[in-house]
């Protein structure tokens, strides 16, 4: 055991080493490996500047991978699994966290809606109710108010600075924020009857997703047990019968055995995900 912890630190180094000399040429790999993701990413607000840093990380964990599952445990199909989930983990991640910017910003919405028709009866235009709300709202949909502001007092139309941030963001709470709030300025209305009407919708909204989330979390439990299921079931293999268990991982066979589980389950896990990732 120490052997192979010491072969695999050596060789960890070395890629890394290695890497640090190839370093522009993989940045350049990446980018367009994340190029479909970036864009949502600068949506949102969300900081990136150390995703290059990251994802040189992975490109040698990627190495190590295979060459620790491949050489040092001599496991050669199973190094091929290996490789393959660390090569989808970045935009799995990178794909939860854009989610969960999405949950928070339509969680904060009905918040920063209801606060913003208070304003608006305490007789506040709509460009002081953002920047006031703006200033008690919590990040990142306070940033998002105060780049509308910023904007406005820079010579932007109120309109065309809220509209730009409804398409930049697509998050469908704004979107019926915006609606309302354009119609308003662009063809007349009480600006305080708008705001307190679709603050309701957001809230019913709001409610009726988290309904949503509470009906699939039962779902999405059995799913991640039935997909670490395998796993525990392999080390309870091992604490009982160490020597079987050993012998099947050496073998070519076995190895097999323990691929095609690995596929099924990753790919079982991604289907189901599909299935109780429900759209209001």
């Amino acid at each position: 055991m120490a052997a192979i912890l010491i072969s695999s630190t050596l060789i960890f180094a070395a890629v890394l080493l290695a890497w640090n000399s190839a370093g522009g040429v993989w940045d350049d790999v990446t980018s367009r490996y994340v190029a479909d993701v970036t864009p949502m990413l600068d949506s949102l607000s969300l900081d990136r500047s150390k995703l290059p840093k990251y994802l040189r990380i992975w490109g040698i964990s990627l190495v190590a991978a295979f060459v620790i599952v491949a050489f040092v445990l001599q496991m050669p199909p199973v190094a091929l699994a290996a490789v393959y989930l660390v090569y989808v983990a970045p935009r799995i991640i990178l794909t939860f966290m854009i989610r969960r910017r999405r949950a928070v910003l339509r969680d904060q919405m009905v918040t920063a809606t209801i606060a913003l028709a208070n304003t608006s009866r305490a007789g506040l235009s709509l460009a002081q109710g953002l920047e006031t709300v703006g200033n008690e709202t919590q990040e990142p949909l306070a940033a998002e108010l105060r780049r509308i502001v910023h904007e406005y007092r820079h010579g932007r139309p109120l309109s065309e600075a809220i509209r730009a941030t409804k398409e930049r963001l697509k998050i469908e709470s704004f979107t019926l924020f915006s609606a309302a709030i354009l119609v308003c300025l662009e063809r007349g209305g009480r600006i305080t009857d708008a705001l307190e009407r679709i603050s309701h919708s957001l809230q019913e909204l709001q409610r009726i997703e988290r309904k949503l989330e509470v009906d699939t979390a039962s779902g999405t439990k059995v799913v991640y047990i039935l997909t670490a299921f395998p796993v525990f079931f392999l080390f309870l293999s091992y604490v009982t019968n160490p020597e079987g268990t050993k012998m099947m991982l050496h073998s070519l066979l076995g190895q097999i055995i323990l691929l095609v589980v690995i596929a099924l389950s990753y790919f079982s896990f991604r289907w189901s995900q599909k299935i109780l990732a429900i759209e209001v």
